[in-house]
């Protein structure tokens, strides 16, 4: 199914509204929610409202993007949308709910069941990318006294249940004792309690824990699903593979957008006009840096007159030293994200990116500066000199950017800022106007004095 199928549907006036149901339904709806934000917003309710059931509502809700959900979600009724939310996985309701301002997320709990409205209020609470935003509250939930055979009929009354890989064991205050998983259930006697045989040394993470530390934990322990307890160790529920996986998707689509100046948005998800709106802040800084570029060269001008050659290395200069900066930066930003660099190995970590950089500045410097050395006289008309200003530039620009590309991701950590930032437009503009006055101070040094 293409874009145009859809198109062509709405287009057609004089279909019937059972026909242009049925037409429709043919599609699938999964792939109807990744075509939606083309369509122009009554054309999306009304593809919506086409929908066969609502579980095929829900479906599309979740699975479209943000912008649809949300113009879907505002010309709705909230008690409908309370209905397709109450239908829903918990953790999906929730993360839908999170989108919303708080005023729609009070009219949507108030017409929810009481209950159901408390559990999603519990969990709005937590940060979408965090344990407790992440985790669902249903999870197969043992007694110590429980016996092995009547967890097992436990298990056959609910034929329908989702298969289940770990069960928890709570004592009276919910608090996490233990868990097993379905093949120690099967191995042991049928009269064993649960307090007898589950495994001690539970794998768990906080409400609070990052999306990354949750991650690390299942990538050691090689669980798919982890309890999520609170600092009295009462568990709350739990978090799957799956919802990792989701989230740090979201999460890489998010540094990969900021990290080439772009809104944190799906950029396929918009129109153009909210593209062009959207992504002109991000380039603002770029022109703060153009700006302050001309200002320094109007400031070398009078010096530039005597070895105006030097001006033609500017732009190899400047793209080294950014490179090198910004390799310094990834490296770092990576380090914290994994957690690779703790408070121990921070200063090693960063004196080891910035003897890297400086050393491929200093290799580059030697090269470049010898060739043009060179070269000067018979192929510029210049004085050897400007392969000492040039290999001399390179070498105060690149180690600028060096010590800039290592230390400011922290300088973001301590501002509450994603450090993914600091290999945006921000810092490569800050690069450039380093690099630059680096470059011209040591050349204009060159030519005065050598």
């Amino acid at each position: 199914m293409t874009p145009q199928d859809i198109q062509s549907l709405l287009d057609r006036e004089n279909l019937a509204e059972g026909e242009f149901k049925a037409a429709v339904r043919e599609f699938d709806h999964f792939d109807i929610a990744r075509l939606l934000h083309q369509l122009k917003p009554e054309e999306k309710i009304r593809i919506f409202q086409a929908l066969e059931s609502n579980e095929e509502r829900e479906e599309l809700l979740y699975e479209t993007d943000k912008d649809s959900r949300n113009e879907l979600i505002e010309t709705l009724d909230k008690d409908y949308v309370a209905k397709l939310l109450a239908d829903m996985e918990e953790d999906e309701a929730t993360d839908i709910l999170q989108e919303q301002d708080e005023e729609v997320q009070k009219e949507i709990l108030e017409e929810m069941d009481p209950h159901e409205a408390d559990a999603l209020k519990n969990l709005v609470r937590f940060d979408e990318e965090t344990a407790g935003g992440m985790m669902t509250p249903e999870f197969l939930q043992v007694s110590p006294d429980h016996t092995a055979a009547g967890i097992l009929m436990r298990l056959k009354k609910d034929p329908n249940k989702d298969p289940i890989s770990y069960f928890y064991v709570l004592d009276p205050q919910n608090r996490l004792m233990g868990f097993f998983k379905l093949r120690d259930l099967l191995r042991i006697s049928p009269n064993a309690r649960a307090k007898y045989f589950i495994r001690q040394e539970t794998p768990k993470v906080l409400l609070d824990d990052s999306c990354d530390k949750v991650a690390e934990i299942m990538d050691d322990e090689q669980m798919s699903s982890l309890p999520v307890v609170d600092e009295n160790n009462v568990m709350h529920g739990i978090v799957t593979f799956d919802d990792v996986i989701r989230t740090m998707e979201d999460l890489a689509s998010d540094d990969i957008y900021t990290m080439v100046g772009t809104p944190k948005v799906d950029p396929f998800a918009q129109r153009p006009m909210k593209k062009i709106c959207a992504r002109l802040p991000w380039l603002v800084p770029t022109f703060i840096g153009g700006i302050a570029s001309v200002f320094i060269l109007r400031w070398f001008e009078s010096s530039m007159t005597a070895f105006g050659t030097v001006i033609f290395f500017v732009p190899f200069v400047l793209g080294l030293a950014g490179n090198i900066g910004i390799q310094c930066a990834t490296v770092i930003v990576r380090g914290l994200a994994t957690g690779d660099i703790q408070m121990e190995n921070i200063k090693g970590v960063v004196a080891s990116e910035i003897l890297v950089g400086c050393a491929n500045g200093a290799i580059f410097a030697v090269l470049c500066g010898g060739l043009i050395a060179l070269i000067a006289a018979p192929v510029l008309n210049a004085s050897p000199t400007l392969g000492y200003a040039v290999g001399g530039g390179i070498i105060m620009a690149v180690s600028s950017t060096a010590i800039l590309g290592s230390l400011i991701p922290f300088g973001f950590l301590r501002l509450n800022i994603d450090p993914a930032i600091s290999a945006g437009p921000v810092v490569t503009v800050i690069n450039d106007i380093l690099g630059l006055i680096s470059y011209l101070a040591v050349a204009m040094f060159a030519y005065s004095y050598l």
